[in-house]
């Protein structure tokens, strides 16, 4: 597709690191908009039918959760699970801040016989571990990563997440966590003790 302005990659990439220019005025401003659209469009790849789907999954499922989050209170928390509202934990949690931490820090929500409940930082990674006593699952507020995840048949499978997905761990399933985001992975951690 042939562009009618004179813009090309390098001065957009001048304006948009400049936000704040006031040497910009709101006609270039355009010019960049419909050039980045031009741009944009003119390299579209149709991804495969498998990932649009789950793209389009993943908004619809965003869509929901923005329509019917509800306030958590951090004196009487839920259970954890694939329904949890990312939203309702994130905005629950919001004014929790780690303190200066190497690479993993555990907020603790609630301890007891039942279960422990976590608002979990994670800057690079979590090593292989192993659980036969309790059930891990975590959901992703902030950030992104990877879970290797290899079940007691040795059969590996790897699991990529954002914010807004849940997981849970399955008792003996030896996993590991890589942070794929440029900033710490924070999630609400939930480690389901079982019965002895």
């Amino acid at each position: 597709m042939e562009n009618n302005f004179d813009f090309d990659k390098e001065k957009i990439k001048n304006i948009l690191a400049a936000p704040n220019n006031n040497s910009v005025n709101d006609s270039e401003l355009d010019k960049a908009e419909e050039a980045i659209i031009n741009y944009a469009q003119s390299h579209a790849v149709n991804p495969p039918e498998d990932l649009r789907n789950k793209i389009f999954a993943k908004i619809n499922k965003l869509t929901a959760e923005k329509r019917t989050t509800k306030n958590i209170d951090l004196n009487s928390l839920p259970v954890l699970d694939q329904d949890s509202n990312w939203m309702d934990w994130q905005e629950a949690t919001a004014h929790i801040e780690p303190p200066a931490y190497d690479d993993i820090y555990l907020h603790t929500l609630e301890s007891n016989e039942h279960r422990e409940l976590f608002v979990a930082w994670v800057k690079d990674f979590v090593p292989d571990e192993v659980h036969h006593d309790l059930l891990e699952s975590f959901l992703i507020l902030e950030g992104s990563c990877e879970c290797y995840i290899k079940n007691q048949k040795g059969q590996e499978r790897k699991v990529r997440m954002v914010q807004g997905d849940f997981i849970t761990m399955q008792i003996g399933e030896t996993h590991k966590i890589i942070i794929t985001s440029p900033q710490p992975t924070k999630a609400i951690l939930q480690w389901k003790k079982l019965a002895a």
